[in-house]
């Protein structure tokens, strides 16, 4: 049995105005200017608590910390396909790991259901056999979402992969004992975390996973 796991944004969706509306919306609602997308784009990672905490560094808030979160989260969930899409050669990327016979596991940071609607809004809920969003397990660079994913459908640590645009899906991957792809066309960070592979399209990953594959046999 061999598995692919997936972060979502950045690595499967390009999410970041999305993203970056749900915190504007909120900054709005607490009286705050809004901030440029470029600007909350590099503050996100390691979740939603950590990018609000981040993205309102420059004012005081009215209310706790975990209130505003609230606020966000909330503001988010109520539409999270706002100006969202599949990168380039996503779908017909997994539609063919998914023919080639890998089980498809989406491991994000972000809530599990808002997660659902998006695979499912973007039709590709159909290809993944399982998705995994923030809320039960620690978030990455934990591997706890990996190593579980694993054990549920029986892959070696030498048969899975992780694949995302951001140190903490690598970390995780690193944590877990899985190899790892970095996704330079994605909106996170490498900084210096390890990984096995670097790719700049979807379209390169699963003749990337098939030659590295074959040159183990």
């Amino acid at each position: 049995m061999r598995m692919i796991l997936f972060d979502l944004d950045g690595t499967l969706i390009n999410s970041v105005e999305g993203i970056a509306h749900s915190v504007n919306v909120t900054r709005n609602q607490y009286g705050f200017p809004s901030r440029p997308v470029e600007e909350i784009t590099a503050l996100t990672g390691n979740g939603a608590r950590d990018l609000l905490v981040r993205s309102f560094s420059d004012v005081t808030l009215p209310v706790p910390v975990e209130k505003a979160l609230e606020s966000m989260v909330k503001n988010y969930a109520a539409d999270p396909l706002y100006r969202t899409e599949l990168y380039p050669g996503v779908y017909e990327g997994l539609a063919a790991l998914h023919a080639a016979g890998y089980v498809l596991v989406v491991v994000s940071n972000k809530p599990e259901e808002v997660g659902k609607k998006i695979l499912t809004g973007l039709n590709i809920a159909s290809l993944l056999d399982l998705n995994i969003g923030g809320g039960r397990f620690p978030l990455k660079p934990a591997p706890d979402a990996l190593l579980w994913a694993m054990a549920e459908f029986h892959v070696l640590p030498e048969n899975a992969w992780m694949v995302g645009d951001n140190h903490t899906d690598l970390n995780a991957a690193h944590a877990a004992g899985i190899r790892s792809v970095f996704c330079r066309y994605g909106f996170g960070s490498r900084a210096a975390a390890p990984a096995t592979a670097e790719i700049d399209c979807f379209a390169e990953l699963l003749p990337l996973v098939e030659y590295s594959e074959a040159t183990d046999e």
